[in-house]
């Protein structure tokens, strides 16, 4: 790979670069010749390359005389404004709406390719689908072609523009931050076919002045640039992988596979219950943390319908939300073993069975403690003992009811105050690196998930999902964690100084302060996937708003959700935050702003999730 990060105005070509970027901006030129710019699908950046290049839309003669005069003295210095008549040429094809997004279509790729490797956009044509299927085979890639050579380039680079505009905050007219951003986190690569033609070589070298790197064949014409030699549909495989804003998945542990009799097949069976066990008054379940002796389960009584199932982990910290969440998950894993369906209600595990026979009553202790294990790798000493003798579970069921009481009391009144460290989420940063998730007890994450889901898997497992893909950044690294509280700097708009640290550390420096509970100045960053959007409003009704997920109206001040998303997407947008429905009704809910008393007006949605604990006085919108 070169080790020029960018093709640079100042660097020279030798004279074959010379002739090819010559040849292909003068065929652009001639492509272009009496042609207008024609709007491309999106209404807030309708020409994204334009917009980079000179800072506004621009008038067609413009670009091509910036490109006619510096052919001849500074080829180099024509590539971006080639860029500009790559712009011109394709907005008049009627096809290129098929490969450019519109606005609401785009935040949904976008947001889409927090599972992907990248987008990757094949220049010419020849080998096009055997690059395509080897690259397929060993990763996952959005892949943007064409009829034409350069059509999937410049859909690539629309993208990318735009995605820098949103997500990454850059200014008009600044291709030089905006291509370090690109460098740094733009999730393209362009892959160099051996028929390019001189336009889109020259045009692939644009694209690598502007941060996007490419993959190019052995007799590539140029030495500028980021780029990476590959002959052969295997070795493009290999080498698009080798930037640093293209995603890979982490390298995991060995996590404890589930042995062969559950199958999430069975999970979809259908059958009338021939036998039920634990639906009985003495019946119950529970998690304990404890030490554990010998990992084993243990089996008391023969099976007559009432069951007692007693799990203990030995693990930290396993407090009450963490044991609650691991039990759950455990015992709808049952439902994986033939012939059973499992559930949980009123502290009991309750089994529908099939046929009771072919059920060993070990074999439900086993199966618990390998679903454990399978979603929970790091917790490893683990012990079950299931009780069926109905004398036994009699004598012991009242004290059980009141440990799960307790363990309940203790979920429900869990504060930030009270936990030691706070929880961090990275799961939205490939495709979002401002964002930094901070779930607590008091303010659940935004994008709906339980906070029990998240804290258990920062604590006990390796990532949150199989295919996130992560960036340099977070190479080798959980998306979920956790940090110090540190100092509590503000305690009404929840700033503290272990969360500043943390955001800053996870972000590359690109956040650096975060206020918990406050709209004002450094509020919570957004993902792209928040349920409900908080914002500030101005005249003609001044106050906090709350907009639920694609509201089709507008609030007071003319704003629509697509307006608010696209002003909080991936960033810290003071005025705005997201938020998912468990935090409307926090005892913490946006304290430092003066909480729900600073609510002027909310969407319908938002009324029907508050119910009768909507404050009087709040206007509600209109249908949409």
């Amino acid at each position: 790979m070169s080790r020029d990060s960018r093709a640079h105005s100042s660097a020279p070509l030798d004279a074959r670069g010379r002739e090819v970027v010559e040849k292909g901006l003068g065929e652009l030129l001639k492509l272009t010749k009496n042609m207008e710019f024609r709007p491309l699908g999106s209404e807030r950046y309708p020409l994204p390359v334009s917009l980079v290049v000179y800072g506004s839309e621009v008038e067609p003669g413009k670009a091509r005389e910036d490109v006619e005069s510096r052919l001849d003295s500074d080829p180099v210095s024509a590539l971006l404004p080639g860029l500009v008549l790559l712009e011109l040429y394709e907005s008049n094809q009627p096809d290129t709406a098929m490969r450019v997004p519109d606005d609401r279509s785009f935040l949904g790729v976008a947001f889409d390719s927090k599972r992907m490797n990248g987008w990757m956009a094949y220049v010419g044509s020849a080998g096009r689908k055997e690059t395509e299927a080897a690259v397929k085979q060993k990763w996952q890639f959005k892949a943007i072609a064409g009829p034409r050579p350069t059509a999937g380039l410049y859909a690539l680079v629309n993208m990318l523009c735009r995605y820098a505009f949103v997500y990454g905050r850059m200014p008009f007219g600044d291709s030089h931050v905006l291509g370090h951003f690109l460098e740094d986190f733009g999730q393209g690569v362009i892959v160099v076919g051996g028929d390019a033609g001189n336009a889109g070589l020259a045009l692939s070298l644009a694209a690598m002045r502007l941060g996007v790197p490419a993959v190019v064949p052995p007799e590539y014409p140029f030495t500028l640039g980021r780029w990476v030699k590959a002959g052969t549909p295997r070795e493009v495989a290999e080498a698009v992988v080798a930037f640093p804003g293209i995603r890979r998945l982490l390298d995991f542990p060995e996590i404890p596979g589930l042995p062969d009799y559950m199958d999430h097949r069975h999970a979809r069976e259908d059958f009338m219950a021939a036998a039920v066990w634990g639906d009985t008054p003495e019946s119950f379940f529970i998690l304990r943390k404890g030490k554990v002796e010998r990992p084993a389960t243990v089996v008391t009584g023969v099976p007559e319908g009432p069951m007692g199932v007693i799990l203990t982990v030995d693990a930290e910290p396993m407090d009450a939300i963490d044991r609650e969440y691991v039990r759950e998950e455990a015992a709808g894993a049952l439902s994986m073993l033939k012939g059973v369906r499992a559930r949980t209600g009123d502290g009991k595990l309750v089994l529908e069975l099939a046929d009771p026979g072919p059920l060993p009553p070990e074999r439900i202790g086993e199966a618990l403690m390998a679903a454990i294990r399978h979603q929970f790798p790091r917790i490893t000493s683990l012990g079950a003992e299931v009780i069926l003798d109905p004398v036994r579970l009699a004598g012991m069921a009242e004290g059980i009811r009141s440990e799960l009481v307790a363990e309940r009391n203790a979920i429900d009144g869990a504060t930030e105050e009270g936990v030691e460290d706070f929880i961090t989420c990275t799961g939205c940063s490939p495709f979002a690196p401002d964002h930094v998730c901070i779930p607590t007890p008091e303010k659940p994450p935004q994008c709906g998930r339980p906070f029990a889901m998240i804290k258990t898997g920062a604590l006990y497992g390796f990532d949150d999902m199989s295919n996130i893909h992560h960036r340099a950044l977070h190479a080798g690294m959980n998306s979920f964690g956790t940090c110090p509280k540190g100092e509590c700097l503000d305690a009404d708009r929840g700033e503290w100084s272990g969360v500043n640290a943390a955001v800053g550390r996870l972000t590359g420096g690109r956040t650096r302060r975060m206020r918990l509970h406050s709209l004002a100045e450094f509020p919570p960053t957004g993902c792209g996937c928040f349920g409900f959007i908080l914002f500030t409003m101005g005249a003609p009704r001044p106050g906090i708003g709350v907009m639920h997920r694609g509201y089709g109206g507008k609030s007071p001040d003319g704003r629509s959700w697509w307006d608010l998303h696209y002003a909080l997407a991936g960033k810290q947008a003071p005025g705005s935050t997201g938020a998912s429905a468990g935090y409307l009704k926090s005892r913490k809910f946006l304290q430092g702003d003066g909480g729900w008393g600073k609510v002027a007006w909310v969407s319908p949605k938002v009324a029907e999730a508050m119910g009768d604990s909507l404050p009087s006085g709040v206007e509600v919108g209109g249908p949409g």
